[in-house]
């Protein structure tokens, strides 16, 4: 018997089906891998929000450690030996009235340190300080202080300073450093940068950097000029003299606020936010006469008061845009109201907030 063949009917219907799974087949694919990718975006862009926290929670926690002591008044700065108390700072323009002129510069450190504001690098009385809305950092301060690749308009900068966790191992000419001594832990440890310890170097008395960083947003990140990044200016020495050096942390970072929680309960200074004192953060005493809220890195009173938490947000924006995608939704944080429009809404965007204790803030 001989075999019969498939029909031209029946081959174009064979043709068909086959055809139709495939295209299934690869329409399932397409899905699939467009799902994956937006879901590995979203996870991306989670992991470098939860990255960038990572980086401020550790530098807020610690602000304000000085070794053995979280005491900063009257910190003095020695050179040569010869003390030279810090009496004109930048802790003068928050005094009430403000003086009619600029501070004077502490003539112990070289003019190099003063390159980001008058005093600014030695203002260990603040030991976290910010700008509102605008990059502002001490007064007076120099072109070679401008933020790299221009500011981000509307985003907060937020300035630490404290000591390094692990002692130095020795003087190093140029480098601001901390000498602390633990039989004097009650009183104010001593500044230098001229390489030459004040006294021993034992189990009681030890070297430490002196570590200021400010973070805020700039408007370009390496190699993406559309692109913003978040921002270090940390203090270092650069041949043999105190400089500032502006470093990248992290792209995607399009908003940076800050928020200070400050202990207000009768000028108690006892560390701890009054909780319910002031309830609805009016700034109007409650019935025993405390006051508790969270600020803007401008309130005019700061100086009044002792900080014992940050509260900080970063809003996170994808590298690319993705196709379909429309983010309308309503971003409200801080001061801020924020709405993804035209261009900017194709991109996925995540907000991310955390409130961080100071561990050295003041108690009795």
């Amino acid at each position: 018997m001989s075999a019969r063949g498939l029909s031209l009917v029946e081959l174009l219907v064979a043709l068909a089906i086959g055809s139709l799974l495939v295209v299934a087949a690869v329409t399932l694919y397409a899905n699939g891998y467009r799902s994956y990718a937006l879901n590995e975006a979203a996870a991306r862009l989670q992991e470098q929000g939860r990255f960038v926290l990572s980086v401020l929670e550790p530098d807020i926690e610690l602000a304000g450690y000085y070794a053995f002591t979280n005491r900063a008044e009257s910190m003095q700065f020695v050179r040569g030996g010869r003390l030279h108390l810090i009496v004109a700072g930048a802790a003068q323009l928050r005094q009430l009235p403000p003086p009619p002129a600029l501070p004077v510069p502490l003539a112990a450190i070289a003019a190099s340190a003063h390159v980001c504001g008058v005093n600014f690098a030695v203002d260990v009385t603040l030991p976290v300080q910010g700008s509102n809305d605008a990059f502002r950092l001490g007064p007076a301060a120099a072109a070679g202080c401008a933020p790299s690749g221009g500011a981000q308009p509307g985003a907060d900068t937020l300035t630490i300073r404290r000591a390094s966790i692990e002692p130095a191992r020795a003087p190093a000419p140029g480098r601001v450093q901390i000498y602390a001594s633990r039989l004097r832990s009650h009183g104010p440890p001593l500044l230098f940068a001229d390489g030459l310890a004040p006294g021993p170097l034992d189990g009681d008395h030890r070297i430490h950097d002196l570590v200021v960083r400010t973070y805020y947003v700039a408007r370009s990140s390496v190699g993406q000029a559309s692109r913003p990044a978040l921002r270090m200016k940390s203090l270092t020495t650069v041949s043999g003299t105190p400089a500032f050096r502006d470093t990248e942390v992290m792209p995607g970072v399009e908003d940076l606020q800050v928020q200070f929680g400050i202990d207000t309960g009768d000028y108690d200074d006892d560390g701890i936010i009054d909780a319910g004192a002031d309830p609805d953060l009016d700034g109007i005493p409650e019935a025993d006469g405390r006051v508790t809220r969270y600020v803007d890195p401008d309130f005019p009173d700061l100086a009044r008061f002792q900080v014992v938490a940050v509260r900080i947000w970063v809003r996170m924006v994808a590298e690319q845009p993705e196709p379909g995608f429309e983010d309308g939704r309503l971003y409200e944080y801080a001061n801020v109201r924020y709405r993804p429009t035209g261009a900017a809404a194709r991109y996925r965007h995540v907000l991310m907030s955390r409130t961080i204790a100071l561990r050295n803030a003041r108690t009795l």
